[in-house]
């Protein structure tokens, strides 16, 4: 048996999916699925890691639990469960599937083609998995709807389930908002306290017999008649690069004024309720504490403050905006942007790079997908970009060098605060 390496898996419960380490075929735990870093069961591989997912279990994204292309992604499966399983090229159980049946294993998915993905076969290219063989429809949101703008800080959230589906699991991020139980098919959250004042971001987990779906995604708004200002990265508490911009959302605004400890930083313009701060030269590494106020006139937004650590890291990132045009087939807009990541004094092989706060309705652009030679691991849809390098570490960030990757967004409308990419970001999987 592997060594368990993760305290009582992630510490939810006994469906949840855990990192183990160990080679061979036995070291798979019984009634389980369990994913290999390596071909052959890790035996002659440099790598150890194995994802666990228990009989009942899902996994909508292997980077939840540290299993991700820093330790080469999934090459080999053994399914000690008497159900079929599958494998998804996709978080949240979306793109190709691959069924592996019942008390059957493969010892390596590099003989398993997949047309279209980046090593030619299924090697490396599972992001998430279920060990039960009935995958579960996502729910559907009904209220409010996508980028709402609401003024009832007790609004309520509905929705729909398919009619065999017992729950609903409500989430704001990471955090667990409630489970709605679903009768005819439909279910409802109701807050306790005010929705803060702001962009909330939830996402909703269909539950069957303890089978749980992946995340459907809702973006809304709460404002007020007056100015509103949220700043959306970086996160509370967050380590960024010195070059990280302040980003957010503002409402009946103009423009974002920006302070820390009392001294003035800037202002900037407000663009369909978005704006973006670049300090000029960068953030002095250390602590920061950086307030913004949305201001309309003579009227201010209560502040909203945000503390994080700036650091010079290894890996930085930048873009550049080239163009947009209309897509003829979806009458959208194209978006083409220069994302480029430079490396500092070593080279970074395995690294993600992402963009957020897309308006409803975006997505890559099918163009991106079929040549994109990396892992796309948010396409947009949930209003987020997220991509990743290739497991096989080809695409490498040379040290002193950069990589360049040009990215094509499907966008619903053509607007200047699209010229711009909000929480950007560059993480290297090995620091």
């Amino acid at each position: 048996m592997g060594t368990r390496v993760t305290a009582n898996g992630n510490g939810k419960s006994a469906d949840e999916p855990y990192v183990i380490t160990g080679r061979g075929k036995d070291a798979a735990p019984a009634n389980a699925f369990s994913l290999f870093a390596d071909i052959n069961y890790n035996v002659g591989g440099p790598r150890t890691k194995i994802l666990v997912i228990p009989v009942n279990g899902t996994a909508n994204n292997f980077s939840d639990y540290g299993f991700d292309q820093s330790d080469d992604g999934v090459s080999s499966v053994v399914n000690n469960t008497d159900r079929d399983n599958i494998l998804f090229t996709r978080t949240n159980q979306g793109g190709s599937q691959l069924p592996v049946s019942a008390n059957s294993s493969v010892t390596d998915l590099t003989r398993i083609p997949l047309s279209g993905s980046s090593t030619g076969t299924w090697n490396d290219q599972a992001q998430s998995a279920l060990a039960f063989n009935k995958p579960v429809p996502l729910p559907v949101f009904t209220a409010p709807r996508p980028s709402a703008q609401t003024q009832d800080r007790r609004q309520a959230v509905q929705g729909k389930a398919a009619p065999d589906v017992q729950q609903v699991l409500l989430y704001e991020g990471a955090k667990p908002l409630g489970t709605c139980p679903v009768k005819d098919s439909v279910w409802e959250y109701t807050p306790d306290t005010d929705w803060p004042l702001g962009q909330h971001d939830l996402s909703a987990i269909a539950v069957r017999d303890d089978v749980q779906s992946g995340k459907a995604p809702l973006r809304f708004y709460v404002t007020l008649p007056t100015p509103v200002v949220d700043i959306r990265s970086p996160q509370e508490g967050a380590e960024v690069d010195s070059g990280a911009t302040v980003d957010g959302v503002a409402f009946n605004a103009d423009t974002v004024r920006l302070t820390e400890g009392g001294s003035p930083l800037g202002s900037v313009r407000v663009t369909t309720n978005l704006w973006s701060f670049g300090r000029e030269g960068g953030w002095p590494p250390g602590k920061h504490s950086v307030t913004a106020t949305a201001v309309s006139g003579s009227q201010e937004s209560e502040p909203d403050t945000v503390d994080f650590t700036a650091a010079n890291k290894n890996l930085k990132v930048e873009f550049t905006f080239n163009s947009s045009w209309q897509d003829w087939q979806t009458h959208k807009y194209i978006h083409s942007y220069d994302v480029t990541l430079y490396a500092g004094e070593t080279d970074v092989k395995h690294w993600n790079v992402g963009f957020g706060q897309l308006p409803d309705g975006s997505v890559l652009a099918p163009e991106f997908e079929a040549s994109f030679w990396g892992l796309i691991i948010s396409d947009g849809s949930d209003g987020n970009v997220v991509l990743g390098s290739p497991p096989e570490g080809v695409h490498i960030v040379p040290a002193k060098g950069h990589l360049t990757l040009r990215v094509l967004v499907l966008i619903p409308t053509q607007e200047d605060a699209y010229k711009k990419l909000y929480g950007l970001f560059a993480k290297s999987l090995t620091d």
